[in-house]
């Protein structure tokens, strides 16, 4: 069988003939970025063979001399070696520890999703002799009133536990959507139970350690990035390989979790029996990989996922490596592109609980917006693809050293990257920036177009597009560019965000001015320009006052259910009480949608404040 390496990184590994090269990188674990999921439509993942013959050379048009595409090349009869160029290079999954404020040295607090409570029980006697779970039982409804179910692994060793423990012991338990959960009994350990919070975005995968003094934060890049940057290309992938693709995509994310766990305990000094619950949250394609649920019929009519609320799961169900005996708990979902990632939100942010109605919109590839207050809540998803998380574009890359985060003018443009390192190419605030810069710099129009001859722009292969950062600034030895395609994906995701929003605001018979706030969550964080987000059409021309930046409202959504029951019971109410609008059907939204395909909208009277600047 040949064996394919893979330069610069060294890895090998033997692969059959007729197998491409992006799988037999993916089979290597060497990520290869391919934003089109393999289908040869990005041009994204481009290889050299240094060495060997290959069969179906898929070198496409407009490649360089040399360079083939990795989907559309295919490994022949002999050995190969394989050359990954820069920009080729998927953004490495190591993970990445911050800190954040610590937790009580009491914690975890009373009426948390795990608990474990000490009790005194009376040994039996004669007059006394019920069974000992039933001694158990009754003696926990005096701790607190509840339905107990004691799993038969427990109930093996209850007898000699109890004794053992001369009927003082430590009881651990779960909530559960029936009741409570037995989960341990021994002796007294003094050792509280901890909780991992994880949510689990498309590009990145976050958690959270819930212990005393506990206050780390642990992240890493999704992996499943390497069959795609959004949810519809793993899908599609699950499609096209029924038997192996999606519990591939699964083992990808359980390894992404299980080493974000394991940072997380290191730094700790937590043994992975000590934790006895995940909650985890995500959009609901992620959540159905991660659980092994084929999502296939999400992204077909009309879009139906397995499962929008979920019962726990025991660890070993999914393959995470906590105490076999704890739980993990999904937050429920509201539709198949409203996921628990929402709920979470609106959790966090109290939405649903303001006198006055409010706006949460979440910037990711989903672009999922929810507006309400005490009296109703209802959402959708926009659709906006991985436009502005770098997914697609020329030069495209997420927030990782080297990206361009800003844009501004100083009589020429100006740019800055993460870290302050050679640019790698442009991050989704660095695109909001550039376009906004573009249009005050008046080197674009207001339809998208480049002004020929205007500062920056240039024509290559009968096309016109603007050169950020010439080849000799940037780190891969490449122009950072804007091309006239990127621009189009940039204008669509951004007017189906806003489009969304309007049509929601129209069904409620309201306006985004009627908003008390406009909360914006995600990666971008308090990085991105409201100015320049309003110039480009992205978020209405409100007062910039009322925008607010919320950050991981996911995590910390998950992180409320861990640590309060009852916010377990809240995100399950709020999951049920959101209006969910289908805008592939609904009537307006095209409408919508093509008047803000414009910088910033075909109606200017919507962005006074842009109108003016740009008198």
């Amino acid at each position: 069988m040949p064996v394919v390496t893979f330069l610069p990184a060294g890895v090998s590994v033997e692969a059959d003939p007729g197998t491409s090269l992006l799988d037999a990188a993916r089979q290597a674990n060497v990520p290869i970025r391919n934003d089109c999921g393999g289908q040869g439509i990005c041009t994204r993942c481009q290889v050299e063979v240094k060495r060997g013959e290959v069969a179906g050379r898929g070198s496409g048009g407009g490649l360089a001399e040399g360079r083939f595409l990795a989907c559309r090349t295919l490994v022949a009869e002999s050995d190969l070696e394989v050359y990954l160029p820069e920009e080729t290079r998927e953004v490495e999954t190591e993970v990445t520890l911050r800190r954040t404020d610590p937790f009580p040295a009491d914690y975890p607090p009373p009426g948390a999703m795990v608990e474990t409570v000490e009790l005194d029980l009376p040994a039996p006697n004669l007059d006394d002799n019920v069974s000992d779970s039933e001694r158990l039982v009754r003696r926990l409804r005096k701790w607190r009133d509840a339905e107990y179910h004691i799993p038969l692994g427990v109930l093996k060793d209850l007898p000699v536990r109890l004794r053992d423990a001369q009927w003082r012991a430590d009881v651990t338990v779960s909530v559960e959507p029936w009741g409570s959960r037995i989960l341990r009994v021994g002796r007294p350990a003094r050792k509280k139970p901890y909780m991992v919070a994880v949510d689990i975005g498309t590009t990145a995968i976050k958690a959270q350690l819930l212990a005393p003094e506990a206050g780390w934060v642990a992240s890493c890049y999704n992996s499943q990035v390497m069959f795609g940057p959004d949810v519809i290309s793993r899908i599609i992938h699950c499609q096209r390989d029924e038997e192996h693709g999606c519990p591939a995509l699964k083992q990808l994310v359980v390894q992404d979790i299980e080493r974000l766990i394991a940072a997380l305990l290191d730094a700790q000094g937590v043994e992975r029996e000590d934790v006895w619950a995940l909650v985890v949250s995500g959009n609901t394609t992620m959540i159905h990989l991660f659980l092994g649920l084929y999502p296939v019929w999400i992204r077909r009519e009309p879009y139906v996922g397995c499962a929008y609320l979920l019962a726990p799961v025991r660890p070993e169900d999914v393959g995470v490596n906590i105490n076999p005996a704890g739980r993990v708990f999904c937050l429920p979902a509201v539709s198949s592109y409203v996921g628990a990632d929402i709920t979470a939100g609106v959790l966090a942010t109290g939405l649903g609980d303001r006198k006055r109605p409010s706006a949460l919109i979440d910037l990711g590839t989903n672009g999922e917006i929810a507006i309400g207050c005490e009296e109703f809540l209802v959402c959708c998803s926009a659709s906006a693809g991985p436009a502005f998380e770098g997914g697609g574009s020329a030069s495209g890359t997420r927030a990782r050293p080297g990206a361009v985060e800003s844009v501004w003018s100083e009589g020429t443009l100006r740019w800055r990257t993460v870290g302050d390192e050679p640019p790698v190419g442009i991050c989704g605030t660095g695109y909001i920036d550039l376009l906004a810069t573009l249009v005050r710099e008046r080197i674009m129009d207001k339809t998208g177009r480049f002004v020929a001859g205007a500062p920056g722009v240039v024509q290559r292969d009968d096309e016109f597009l603007y050169v950020l950062a010439p080849a000799e600034q940037a780190a891969g030895g490449r122009d950072i560019i804007l091309t006239q395609a990127d621009v189009e994906n940039l204008v669509r995701a951004k007017g189906a965000i806003y489009a969304a929003g309007s049509v929601l605001l129209e069904s409620l018979g309201m306006d985004w001015g009627d908003l008390e706030t406009i909360m914006l969550a995600g990666g971008f964080g308090d990085r991105l320009n409201k100015d320049n987000a309003v110039t480009i059409g992205l978020l209405p021309d409100v007062p910039r006052e009322r925008i607010a930046f919320v950050g991981n409202t996911s995590l910390q959504g998950a992180v409320m259910v861990a640590q309060d029951a009852a916010n377990y019971w809240k995100a399950r109410d709020i999951a049920g009480k959101m209006t969910y609008f289908e805008l592939s059907t609904h009537p307006d939204f095209m409408d919508r949608f093509v008047s803000a395909c414009f910088l910033p909208h075909t109606d200017t009277e919507k962005f006074p404040s842009v109108s003016a600047a740009q008198e």
